[in-house]
């Protein structure tokens, strides 16, 4: 995963100029900001790197891109943004008390907590945390599929991608970060991770390329981190530990105690704290990267274009794109903003045995073609390698299926880069 294990002052990836917090003026602080996507994932992947900033001083932001509502309603959610106010008025060492607002960026009205006689801010979306369970409303889809649409769980206004694209990039310009902060911008969908911790760094990763203040931007592992060694200090681990603790009260749904949380996945998560490459390089599935078109797909269920990057393998027919009733002809496309040096895509049939493309064509934008198939009828990989080329986009289109077939899909394509 080319992960980067030394000190997190050392791996921070340069992105420009980091100024001087010394050059900024007189009385000036480092300001540094965190994006998110659920309340929780900055005390357990981001920490103890918040909790140091704020003692030293530093201004800090926080962003909440979803609501992490997960489907329990108003009271849950709004009792998260309560847990994480009170682990900052830990952390800052000040009493939990909050001035509560409205920022509006980008024509967005942003909730706002600023602790008093602090200089810690924490900003809430609260867009919904995969309502219900269903994909057509989940942020995943929203980075994925251009013509998707959410909305906010408290006032009900409508984001797009572009739009929340905008709202990102507006806080960065309203607080003005030297240091961003933000989860896993490097790995794939589909390695283990929340959906919705991938999307956010993605998002994050994309937006600060238009920040025009010189900064760094640091990606961190989400739930994969407990896979890697532990690299916190005991006395470390039972500070970011306390911390989380100053907000379990708050989530129900979380361990509520040390010992309770040490012996769980939580104890797993505040003992590391592990930093990403940039994404960049080879070997990296960048499916998820372009924008997707088909000739077809199922609106109704959620069934589109967009569902054959989205990582999720298997049975699921929420992962899967499926045509409406089409057969060979159908074609799947996809298009990135910039070219990408591509050296293996992986096709992945629907893994049911009646619908089975027995054949089809890669056409790339450089104008080269690779006929394939058929494609294994149990939804196993089919790898088609070939000399990197570097393309904008690439078109898989079916020639053929089996007699039985009435509606073609894929469960997922992967495009991986070469060297």
């Amino acid at each position: 995963m080319h992960l980067i294990r030394t000190a997190i002052a050392v791996l921070a990836l340069v992105v420009g100029t980091l100024a001087a917090p010394g050059t900024a003026g007189a009385g000036a602080c480092l300001r540094t900001m965190n994006v998110v996507a659920h309340e929780d994932d900055d005390l357990l992947f981001l920490n103890p790197e918040i909790s140091d900033d704020i003692a030293a001083g530093r201004c800090v932001t926080t962003v909440y891109v979803t609501s992490g509502d997960a489907a329990r309603g108003a009271n849950y959610w709004r009792g998260r943004e309560e847990g994480e106010m009170a682990a900052y008025a830990r952390m800052a060492a000040r009493p939990a008390r909050w001035t509560e607002d409205t920022l509006t960026v980008n024509g967005q009205a942003v909730h706002r907590a600023t602790l008093d006689g602090a200089p810690v801010t924490l900003l809430f979306l609260r867009l919904p945390d995969r309502v219900g369970g269903w994909p057509d409303q989940t942020l995943q889809m929203l980075w994925l599929d251009r013509t998707a649409r959410i909305r906010t769980l408290d006032t009900g206004q409508t984001y797009t991608r572009s739009a929340l694209l905008g709202v990102l990039l507006g806080v960065m310009e309203t607080y003005q970060p030297w240091i961003l902060r933000t989860l896993d911008f490097r790995n794939p969908y589909g390695d283990g991770d929340h959906d919705d911790h991938h999307t956010v760094g993605y998002l994050t990763w994309d937006a600060q390329q238009r920040y025009r203040t010189p900064h760094r931007t640091i990606g961190h592992l989400g739930y994969p981190v407990g896979n890697e060694p532990a690299n916190l200090t005991a006395a470390q681990y039972d500070t970011k530990l306390g911390y989380f603790l100053t907000y379990a009260p708050h989530d129900p749904v979380v361990c509520q105690t040390a010992d309770w949380c040490t012996r769980g996945n939580y104890g797993a998560f505040a003992r590391r704290n592990i930093a990403v490459a940039a994404p960049v390089g080879p070997g990296r599935n960048v499916a998820a990267q372009s924008w997707v078109t088909a000739s077809s797909g199922r609106a109704a269920s959620a069934q589109v274009a967009a569902k054959a990057v989205d990582g999720r393998l298997g049975a699921t027919l929420i992962g899967e794109w499926v045509t409406l009733q089409q057969k060979a002809g159908a074609w799947l496309a996809l298009r990135w903003p910039a070219p990408q040096r591509i050296g293996r895509v992986v096709l992945y049939d629907r893994p049911n045995p009646l619908d089975w493309i027995t054949s089809g064509v890669l056409l790339f934008s450089d104008g080269s073609v690779i006929r394939v198939g058929p494609l294994p009828n149990n939804g196993a990989p089919l790898v088609v390698k070939f000399a990197p080329k570097t393309v904008t986009s690439l078109r898989f289109v079916v020639t053929g299926v089996s007699a039985v077939t009435k509606n073609t899909g894929l469960a997922e394509i992967r495009t991986i880069t070469a060297g």
